[in-house]
């Protein structure tokens, strides 16, 4: 797999149930289940990659190297995903049955025995009300990694967030936390949230599309069609809506957008275009699902994951995001969350040119 900036190798499983400085520990046990796997990533430097946790017997047992602290989300086989707050020296435990992964209980630290307490309180709750007990636990505990997780996936990343909020939380952190790295690095984000702002002008870019040669068998004769590889722009599509999809084979849910995109352009008679933003770190698996969908517009990839300047440059910091600029490259809508945040715009668009 390709290195990324900062190389990191799981070490070898510790024996005995304690932890050691610069090593942090993850053990886990669930109940209905022998053995499989589950995916683990960290977007903020925990891991350099996706990597797996392999169960035998319901359990399993993981070492990484870690100097100070670090978010790991472990991805499930269904796709949904557990979020586990990393610090060196302390082993966390993770117990739970196969059958209700939702239910799964953290301990270990303080942190993430909290963050437990905050996964059951928010199971039944939306807008409002889940944003409310979010924020009360982010000023409850702001000296905490559960609350900058919390601040950036709940205020910062989503669109159409409560400005004054966010921005009042983000300060009583930096408050609680003066010499913080993390959230020095969140006020990137925190500025950035009017860099990709609906009805402002998306910046300019240029990116390289990749060579994509697509399968198709007919017959019993296979029939291989090219795209090669050349320069797309915020120039490129002057005459029509386009719509970027930033998403990468380890991230779950992530491919949905590749399928949304294609029947989108299906839908509107080509009249609305697509781009395919894949944070891929390897070849293979971008490939395959490239062939296997039948990616037949522009697809991007550098391999760089979230070092890929445009990302940092537009704080991509979840996937799958989306995009969706007019023919003036206006921003008509962005957000992670199709349904919401982006089929509405598209179904008024296509309605008015039929």
């Amino acid at each position: 797999m390709k290195k990324l900036t900062l190389f990191i190798i799981p070490l070898l499983t510790l024996l005995g149930c304690g932890g050691s400085a610069g090593q942090f520990r993850l053990c886990g046990d669930f109940d209905h289940l022998e053995q499989g796997e589950f995916y683990i990533y960290s977007p903020d430097g925990g891991l350099d990659r996706l990597d797996t946790l392999r169960l035998r017997e319901g359990k399993f047992d993981y070492t990484v190297p870690l100097q100070e602290k670090a978010t790991y989300h472990i991805l499930y086989p269904n796709f949904s995903e557990l979020v586990i707050f990393g610090e060196s020296g302390k082993v966390v435990k993770v117990k739970g049955d196969a059958r209700s992964l939702n239910e799964v209980k953290v301990s270990g630290t303080d942190e993430n025995e909290t963050y437990t307490k905050y996964r059951r309180e928010s199971q039944n709750l939306s807008g409002k009300k889940l944003d409310s007990l979010t924020r009360d636990y982010i000023l409850q505990y702001p000296t905490m990694q559960m609350s900058r997780f919390l601040l950036n996936k709940y205020f910062i990343q989503p669109e159409g967030t409560d400005q004054q909020m966010m921005h009042e939380l983000y300060d009583s952190l930096c408050r609680a936390n003066p010499s913080d790295v993390f959230l020095s690095n969140l006020s990137n984000d925190v500025r950035r949230k009017n860099t990709i702002k609906t009805g402002s002008r998306i910046p300019e870019f240029s990116l390289t599309t990749r060579k994509v040669e697509l399968k198709k068998h007919k017959k019993k004769k296979t029939i291989i069609r090219t795209i090669e590889s050349r320069t797309v722009s915020d120039t490129s599509y002057k005459d029509k809506p386009l719509l970027l999809v930033f998403w990468a084979t380890w991230r779950s849910g992530s491919q949905s957008g590749l399928y949304r995109a294609s029947r989108l352009m299906r839908e509107s008679e080509n009249k609305i275009q697509a781009i395919s933003y894949s944070l891929d770190v390897e070849d293979t698996e971008l490939k395959a699902v490239e062939r296997r969908d039948s990616i037949d517009y522009p697809s991007i990839c550098d391999f760089k994951c979230w070092n890929s300047p445009l990302v940092q440059q537009w704080g991509i910091r979840e996937l799958p995001f989306f995009i969706l600029m007019d023919k003036d490259r206006k921003i008509l809508a962005s957000g992670t969350n199709w349904s919401k945040d982006i089929e509405p715009h598209t179904k008024e668009y296509v309605s008015k040119t039929e």
